[in-house]
């Protein structure tokens, strides 16, 4: 498989971020800046699969139900964090290339993160991050390890990989945080948006904390879980998450351990998600009609495209929920809290 090779300077891809963001436009300028960001981006395709073996080995070994998957950061998510992170660069962006593991309970969570750091590999754990002990300001939780390539391909030796690990439960609240943010056109990922919205995601974060720690009933009573009921009703949330269904193409017979490559295109003015499949023998394929479809989409708030992998449509559609707006999990999550609100309002009469 030919992989792609970095054919930019280092300093060459920061000036390209630098002018992206810059507000200025030269069209020569502007076009080679984006040819570089489009190069630098597919070329951590490589130092990607060259980790994935190694995260999906480890992560059966715990979970025989993980789900690993793959994936290269969008244009636009490059754009805006080199935009609202003051003095990020692009050439030292480390969530480009990312992994994600998903499996059952927190508890393999760690589990999983014990295995893969004290685990022999050659590539270098650069960074650890441990947001469920210390969630992020907007609620979010999981763990994340970055590591930079260090094998056999020299060429490669400055791409850092991204790796996140979540439980189904962590993972159902990020999805819908996603969903809710693509078709309400809030950047609430990033803790933009409106302010019931933000705080909804906040207190639901505890509770699904609650939920993971079997301490729902317990919990029932508290300032927090209160205000979340409140907050429900008031945003209609779970009517609003089924609105938010999308329609899908055909997606043909399913192959398992294919590895294969998905263009998921979302049109969220028609409710509908288009999945084109690639073989992985044509990445070079894949990430050039990725490239062309971010350019023609690029003021388009309606349409958002994204390139993916996984090992089946199976493992693609339980990874990347947020694409296919499915929030099913979340949904049922929140019909828990409700329920155990409930039967204490019962029992206290």
């Amino acid at each position: 498989m030919p992989w792609i090779e970095l054919e930019f300077s280092k300093k060459a891809v920061r000036r390209a971020g630098d002018y992206l963001i810059s507000g200025e436009f030269d069209l020569d300028t502007y076009f080679e800046s984006y040819e570089a960001l489009d190069n630098w981006r597919n070329s951590h395709e490589y130092p990607i699969q060259s980790m994935l073996g190694y995260f999906r080995k480890k992560s059966f070994e715990i979970d025989s139900e993980a789900v690993v998957v793959r994936r290269l950061k969008r244009t636009p998510s490059i754009l805006a964090k080199l935009k609202r992170e003051h003095g990020m660069k692009l050439d030292r962006m480390e969530d480009i290339g990312g992994c994600r593991i998903v499996v059952s309970t927190k508890e393999k969570v760690y589990e999983v993160r014990d295995a893969i750091v004290d685990g022999r590999t050659r590539n270098i754990l650069r960074r650890q991050r441990d947001y469920i002990k210390k969630p992020k300001n907007s609620g979010y939780r999981g763990i994340h390890l970055v590591y930079r390539y260090n094998g056999a391909k020299k060429q490669y030796s400055a791409h850092s990989i991204e790796l996140q690990i979540r439980s189904k439960v962590q993972h159902s609240w990020a999805t819908a945080v996603e969903v809710v943010g693509t078709f309400t056109r809030q950047g609430l990922k990033a803790s933009q948006g409106h302010e019931a919205w933000l705080n909804f995601f906040k207190l639901a974060s505890i509770a699904f904390e609650d939920i993971e720690n079997k301490r729902l009933a317990k919990s029932a009573e508290s300032k927090e879980r209160l205000e979340l009921v409140k907050y429900i009703e008031r945003l209609g949330v779970i009517h609003k998450l089924r609105a938010f269904a999308v329609s899908t193409n055909h997606l043909g017979r399913d192959k398992k351990n294919k590895n294969d490559y998905f263009l998921l295109i979302l049109e969220v003015d028609k409710s509908n998600i288009k999945v084109v499949r690639y073989s992985r023998h044509h990445i070079g394929r894949a990430t050039k009609k990725y490239a062309e479809l971010e350019k023609e989409f690029k003021d388009n708030k309606d349409k958002d495209v994204v390139l993916v992998s996984a090992e089946s449509v199976h493992g693609l559609k339980k990874a990347y929920p947020n694409y296919f707006a499915d929030t099913t999990e979340f949904s049922k999550n929140i019909e828990k809290i409700l329920e155990a609100n409930k039967a204490l309002h019962q029992t206290s009469r």
